[in-house]
């Protein structure tokens, strides 16, 4: 198995079961400090190779979420 079909496995599972709660989906105030400070150390190229994984992880999972908020878009507009 590919890590898209992966990913597209996980996008579906999301968007199917309750599209208006992934739509309305936002990460808490906490994660969202905490990815912006992970981006300024990136800007500042003073990013630890813990924060390089870490940043990476974020970005997965926010990429996830788009493609999840846009299948529950399309579900609803049905």
């Amino acid at each position: 198995m590919t890590a898209t079909r992966a990913f597209d496995e996980v996008i579906d599972f999301l968007a199917g079961h309750d599209p208006q709660r992934v739509i309305d989906f936002h990460p808490s105030e906490k994660t969202q400090d905490r990815v912006e400070l992970l981006l300024h150390k990136k800007r500042e190229d003073t990013l630890t190779d813990s924060d390089k994984s870490e940043l990476e992880y974020f970005l997965m999972l926010e990429h996830i979420m788009r493609m999840a908020k846009a299948k529950a878009m399309k579900s609803l507009q049905k």
